[in-house]
């Protein structure tokens, strides 16, 4: 089959829709399928096709991330698209790749897939003045409810996609595949002890103090400041903890400040943005993954954390509840005292305990690499393809 996927960004920018394509297209091109993937290039003048990835001129949009955006149709990019002849056409973004995505799929009189990777009840304040949120909202979800009604399969990797669509009026059969993750890539065996202590000797962390890690970009959404505030009561027990914070954006300031204000600045680091090529000695570094979004639909950094061996510590999401196995592949918490506990359970581990954990907490995974993903999600293409358009 001749798959098209759009998406606003793409590697090498480190967001979770961009691993989830990536992952998904190397997938199919395993299993003998040819893809393109189109997106944008801010500092592109024209279009140009390198590697698979068709990149169309953009503009960036610093609010968001400083991500780029582009115009929603353009006769050379259709011309790219028309030559290539897609059996389908898969869009990951709702703006002006995706919008592209649907108006192409109805020139070619292609069946459309849609995945919802972004659940945007918290994310609106990058878009819509604070004032304006209640409206704005109602706005959006027609906005969104139209996409979807133009979509002749939807795909969410949890069931808070599906709760979202229905807020949004959305009465389409939603399927769901969870996301996933290069396996081979985001392997224990994937560091060494060397790249622990380099990563660990940057960052002037002991090579035997205990070391969590949030890796996200730093958004308010996040909750990344729950997360620093439940850590100062396990610091005052603990002063052997420290927590890498991992990613760049807009709340970076704030969080920093509330660091200052905790004294917590010789235990959070903050890294800054890291290339996607250079963020597996991050994880190698670390000895658990820690959470407290509850914006999350199914996490790719949490993904790649387990399929590196690292438990999660999640802060208790009912939706998401499935996704933490007790003790299999991490735990979750609801509060301080409850952070502290899990973390004192995953510290007091044998080493004996901390090896099986590991195993199963990659084993958790296995079964989500790209090949696996791309078979689940090919099944549906091929029902799709064999419908008359």
């Amino acid at each position: 089959m001749r798959i098209a996927l759009f998406s606003e960004t793409y590697f090498p920018e480190v967001n979770g829709v961009v691993s989830h394509v990536k992952v998904l297209k190397e997938g199919l091109e395993r299993l003998g399928h040819q893809v393109l993937v189109v997106t944008t290039d801010v500092g592109a003048h024209k279009h140009y096709v390198r590697n698979g990835v068709l990149y169309c001129p953009g503009k960036k949009i610093k609010k968001v991330y400083g991500y780029g955006a582009a115009m929603p149709m353009n006769t050379k990019r259709y011309k790219y698209l028309k030559e290539f002849n897609p059996d389908i056409i898969h869009i990951h973004t709702e703006f002006g790749i995706g919008l592209f995505g649907l108006f192409t799929a109805k020139l070619l009189k292609k069946p459309i897939v849609y995945t919802l990777h972004t659940v945007y009840d918290e994310y609106l304040y990058y878009l819509i003045p604070k004032v304006l949120t209640q409206a704005g909202r109602q706005i959006f979800y027609k906005y969104i409810k139209k996409i979807a009604d133009n979509a002749d399969l939807i795909i969410g990797p949890s069931k808070k996609s599906e709760e979202f669509l229905k807020r949004a009026g959305v009465r389409k059969k939603l399927e769901i595949i969870a996301n996933g993750v290069d396996t081979n890539k985001f392997s224990p065996w994937s560091v060494t002890l060397k790249d622990r202590n380099e990563i660990r000797n940057i960052y002037k962390i002991p090579k035997d103090a205990f070391v969590g890690a949030t890796i996200t970009r730093l958004g308010k959404e996040k909750s990344i400041d729950v997360l620093i505030k439940y850590i100062k009561k396990y610091i005052q027990k603990n002063n052997n903890f420290y927590l890498m914070i991992v990613g760049d954006g807009p709340a970076k300031s704030s969080l920093k400040e509330l660091v200052n204000q905790l004294g917590l600045e010789n235990n959070i680091i903050f890294t800054g943005k890291i290339l996607n090529k250079d963020i597996i000695p991050y994880y190698g570094a670390s000895d658990v993954f820690m959470t407290a979004s509850l914006t999350e639909i199914n996490s790719i950094s949490m993904l790649e954390a387990m399929s590196m061996g690292l438990p999660v510590l999640q802060r208790y999401d009912e939706v998401n509840k499935d996704q933490i196995i007790e003790g299999v592949n991490g735990f979750t918490f609801s509060d301080n005292d409850s952070m502290i506990e899990c973390l004192d359970k995953i510290i007091n581990l044998s080493l004996e305990e901390k090896i099986n954990l590991k195993r199963t907490v990659r084993e958790s995974v296995i079964d989500q690499g790209s090949v696996n993903v791309a078979e689940n999600i090919l099944k549906k293409y091929l029902i799709l393809s064999k419908k008359n358009y």
